[in-house]
């Protein structure tokens, strides 16, 4: 196997490691929500009577923040990987006009790609996830509680917004990775 393919078999399995984790995080956060509000269950643990219709809600918050939680470890190590093989990547292609140029957009799209996970991961969820909790523990307090609902809605958006711009990015890595060639 030659350099050249060796690394782009280590950079495709990456990206796309990284790509499907989100994908199946920005399809199943919604499919989540439906299914267990539909379900409408009563969290034993969060009784108060200003939160009824929101235990399906918590409960699916709950699920889709230990996904995003584990997939998010994977993700990271995905960029990881996908970050030194960019590097390596300079080093084993051609020097063709076509590989120069899809080499800065991958770069670039990489670039914006690893700051909107790192953002989402260590600055959007953990502000949605601290919402969620002070919502819980002020559940009695309707005028508190109302409050801290819409700030943790607004970072859950903020957080699937990040997320599709993520899928852009990543998409715009995958096409303009397709045809790469190498040095020789």
């Amino acid at each position: 196997m030659t350099a050249f393919q060796l690394v782009q078999s280590i950079y495709w399995l990456a990206l796309t490691t990284w790509f499907g984790g989100l994908l199946f995080i920005a399809v199943a956060w919604p499919v989540i929500f439906t299914v267990v509000k539909e379900e409408d269950p009563t969290l034993p643990r969060v009784l108060s009577v200003n939160v009824d219709h929101d235990h399906a809600s918590l409960l699916a918050g709950t699920i889709v923040g230990t996904l995003v939680r584990h997939i998010g470890l994977i993700q990271l190590c995905c960029a990881s990987v996908v970050m030194v093989m960019l590097v390596c990547q300079w080093f084993v292609i051609g020097d063709g006009w076509h590989n120069r140029l899809s080499g800065i957009v991958r770069c670039t799209s990489f670039a914006g790609s690893a700051i909107m996970l790192v953002v989402d991961r260590y600055v959007v969820w953990p502000k949605a996830w601290k919402a969620r909790e002070e919502f819980i523990e002020n559940a009695d307090d309707p005028d508190k509680a109302n409050v801290i609902r819409e700030r943790f809605i607004r970072h859950q958006r903020e957080s699937v917004r990040l997320m599709l711009y993520q899928l852009v990015l990543l998409s715009l890595m995958v096409v303009f990775s397709s045809a790469i060639t190498p040095r020789w």
